[in-house]
């Protein structure tokens, strides 16, 4: 049978493995004490699968933190990247599971912030921010709930204001007309929309109200 021929500090605190003279997994201390590996202990074909399993794991949960400490992610997000990262499908679900029930993933949550984000910040328009959410894997369901109702007015009063920010010296010019909406096109507003938005833009007083 296999055999634990050392245990090697490793960085931050870990220990490397060495089974039958070759460093096998890098794990925890927790893990060594959990599997009460010691030097000379024998290790059968499922203690070794076992071990394996919970080190790729530790592996994966490592990767996962510094995944969303960066951003946050959505749960395909993640999924993808720890795959990427050559971690066994098995235990990325594993992972991404018990993240979720610590509610450190959510992609209910992920969704409302990203549209939020979109709207707020990048004045991006129902369109573009739905096919996002599509992008990143978040389930249509979720997706509509963080978008909310599809109400034409406040999306006209959204793409007016990314129009207000626009400096132009005649916004009723014909030139200056198309170049906005083929703008808020661009940003995800519907063609009725964005007409709409650069019609009572380009009537908007001096005082710059629509």
């Amino acid at each position: 049978m296999p055999v634990v021929t050392a245990l090697r500090s490793a960085r931050a605190g870990r220990l490397a493995v060495e089974i039958d003279g070759e460093t096998a997994f890098t794990v925890s201390q927790s893990l060594v004490a959990r599997r009460r590996l010691h030097v000379d202990r024998e290790l059968d074909r499922d203690e070794l699968a076992a071990l394996a399993r919970d080190a790729g794991c530790e592996a994966a949960l490592a990767d996962a933190h510094r995944l969303l400490a960066h951003r946050s992610r959505s749960r395909r997000e993640l999924e993808d990247r720890l795959a990427a990262k050559g971690h066994a499908t098995e235990i990325v679900e594993r992972t991404v599971e018990g993240l979720e029930g610590e509610g450190l993933l959510d992609d209910a949550a992920f969704a409302a912030a990203l549209v939020a984000d979109k709207r707020r910040l990048a004045g991006w328009g129902r369109t573009r921010i739905a096919a996002e959410l599509a992008k990143r894997g978040v389930d249509r369901r979720l997706a509509d709930a963080a978008l909310g109702p599809d109400d034409r007015g406040e999306e006209v009063e959204r793409a007016l204001a990314v129009l207000v920010r626009r400096r132009v010296d005649d916004p009723r010019a014909e030139r200056e007309r198309k170049r906005a909406f083929d703008a808020l096109r661009r940003r995800g507003f519907s063609t009725a929309v964005a007409y709409e938005a650069v019609d009572r833009w380009g009537h908007a007083d001096e005082s710059g109200e629509a």
